[in-house]
C-alpha cells in the first residue's frame, strides 16, 4: 500500500525491491567490466591480476552473455536457492525429447540417493544413442562427483568430439587435467571454452589458474584472448528467458519501474518492452501483461502507444483497477481529461476506494473548472486519510462557493 492508500498488486509473494534491482543492474554492469579487465590482464601475461580480476566478476555471478539472460537468472533464484543447481536440469525441464527425459530420470536418481542407478540409466541412454554428447557429459559429471576422474575425462573426452563447442564439457575436461596436475593440458581446452563464452567470468578465472600453474611447472605459455561482445541489448534467448519469467511474476515490473529517471542505462526499459512484448506473443489477452507494456511505453516516452496497452488490458478486463487508473493517468496527460475522470470513477465503482485515487480525481475536476465537485473529491480523499498534506493543501486553495 502507498502512503495514502493505493494498493497495488497481488498479495503474498516476496517482490523484489528497486533497490535490489538497481543493485542487481550495477553488479551486473560491474562483472562485466572485471571480465574486460581480466581479459586484458591475462592477455598482458599478468596472471595474478587476472585472477583476481575474474575473482571479483565470480563474485556477481558473471557468466550470462546478455542482461535479460542475467535477470532472468536472478529473479528466478531469488525464492529459489537451489535454482542454479545442475549445469543442464532446468534446460531439460523445456525439453520433451527422449534425451532430456533420460537426464531428468538419472538426475532424479542421483538425488535421490541412487547414484550406481543414475549412472546405470546414462550409459543405457549411450547404448541406444552412442553419439550423444549430453550423455557424455552428464555422466561424466556423476562419475567425477564419485572420483572416478578416469572415466569422467574419458566422457568429457568423448562429448567435445561430438560437440566441439560444448563449454561445460570443455571446462570440466580441463578440470580432470588439474586432478593430474597437468595444468598445461588444461590451457588448450579452457582456451577454447574461453572462445565460445569469453563473458564467462568463470571460465575466464580457471584459464587464468591453469596457465598461472603450467608456467610455475615451467611451461612457456601464452594465451590468445577474446574480449566479450556486447551483447546486452541484442539476445533473443535471454529475451525469451526473461518474459518467461515476467509472464509468471508480471510484478517484477514495479521494480523497473520505480527507478528514477537517470539512475540506469535507460536502454534497460526498451530491453524490457521487447521481453514484455514476447510474452504477449504467447498470452494476448493476459490483462496484467498489457497493463505493464503500457506503463514502460509510457516511461520511453511512446504516451499513444501506451494508451492503447492500457486500454488493452481494460478491454480484457473492465474492472481492472490499476489499467483504469494509469490509463485516467495518461489521459490526463494527453488532454483527455473527460476520459480520464470517467476512467477514474469506474475504478472506484471496482473498488480502488484510496485516497490518492479520490485526489486525482479532485485534479481533473479542478482543471476542469469543476469546483464544487473538485472540493467533494478532496473532502473524500481526507475522510480516507486525515493527514494526506496535498489533498488538504488543494482543500484550502479552492474559492469559496
Amino acid at each position: 500500500m502507498s502512503e495514502n492508500g493505493l494498493r497495488f498488486g497481488g498479495g503474498g509473494r516476496r517482490r523484489i525491491t528497486r533497490e535490489e534491482l538497481v543493485e542487481l543492474l550495477k553488479a551486473r554492469y560491474e562483472a562485466a567490466d572485471q571480465v574486460r579487465r581480466g581479459v586484458c590482464l591475462l592477455a598482458a601475461g599478468q596472471y595474478e591480476p587476472a585472477e583476481a580480476a575474474f575473482a571479483r566478476a565470480m563474485e556477481h555471478g558473471s557468466t550470462e552473455a546478455s542482461l535479460p539472460s542475467y535477470l532472468a537468472a536472478c529473479l528466478i533464484g531469488r525464492d529459489r536457492p537451489d535454482a542454479a543447481a545442475g549445469q543442464f536440469a532446468a534446460a531439460v525441464e523445456k525439453d520433451s525429447s527422449a534425451t532430456a527425459s533420460r537426464v531428468r530420470h538419472a538426475l532424479a536418481l542421483w538425488a535421490a540417493g541412487k547414484p550406481e542407478e543414475a549412472i546405470h540409466s546414462l550409459r543405457e541412454g549411450l547404448r541406444q544413442k552412442p553419439e550423444c554428447a549430453e550423455f557424455h557429459f552428464q555422466l561424466g559429471l556423476l562419475l567425477a562427483s564419485l572420483d572416478r576422474y578416469d572415466e569422467a575425462e574419458l566422457r568429457f573426452t568423448q562429448a567435445v568430439n561430438i560437440d566441439q563447442d560444448h563449454t561445460e564439457a570443455l571446462a570440466n575436461l580441463a578440470l580432470c587435467c588439474g586432478v593430474r596436475n597437468a595444468p598445461a593440458e588444461a590451457v588448450p581446452f579452457l582456451r577454447r571454452a574461453h572462445a565460445v563464452r569469453p563473458h564467462d567470468a568463470r571460465i575466464g578465472l580457471l584459464l587464468s589458474q591453469a596457465v598461472k600453474a603450467a608456467r610455475e611447472q615451467g611451461h612457456a605459455i601464452r594465451v590468445r584472448t577474446d574480449m566479450p561482445r556486447d551483447r546486452d541489448w541484442d539476445d533473443s534467448h535471454g529475451i525469451e528467458e526473461l518474459s518467461r519469467v515476467i509472464e509468471a511474476e508480471p510484478d517484477f515490473v514495479d521494480a523497473f519501474l520505480s527507478i528514477p529517471v537517470g539512475e540506469v542505462d535507460e536502454r534497460v526499459f526498451a530491453m524490457l518492452l521487447e521481453t514484455l512484448e514476447a510474452a504477449l506473443e504467447r498470452q494476448p489477452e493476459h490483462a496484467e501483461l498489457h497493463f505493464h507494456c503500457g506503463r514502460v511505453l509510457a516511461r520511453i516516452g511512446r504516451h499513444q502507444d501506451a494508451i492503447g496497452a492500457a486500454e488493452r488490458a481494460v478491454a480484457i478486463n473492465p474492472t481492472f483497477t490499476r489499467a483504469l487508473i494509469e490509463l485516467a493517468k495518461l489521459y490526463q496527460q494527453t488532454d483527455r481529461r473527460a476520459d480520464a475522470t470517467t476512467r477514474l470513477k469506474e475504478a472506484i465503482d471496482a473498488g480502488a476506494e484510496y485516497a490518492d485515487v479520490y485526489y486525482l480525481l479532485g485534479n481533473l475536476h479542478l482543471e476542469q473548472g469543476q469546483v464544487t465537485q473538485a472540493r467533494e473529491a478532496y473532502k473524500h480523499a481526507l475522510v480516507l486519510n486525515d493527514h494526506y498534506g496535498a489533498a488538504l493543501q488543494a482543500l484550502e486553495t479552492l474559492p469559496v462557493s
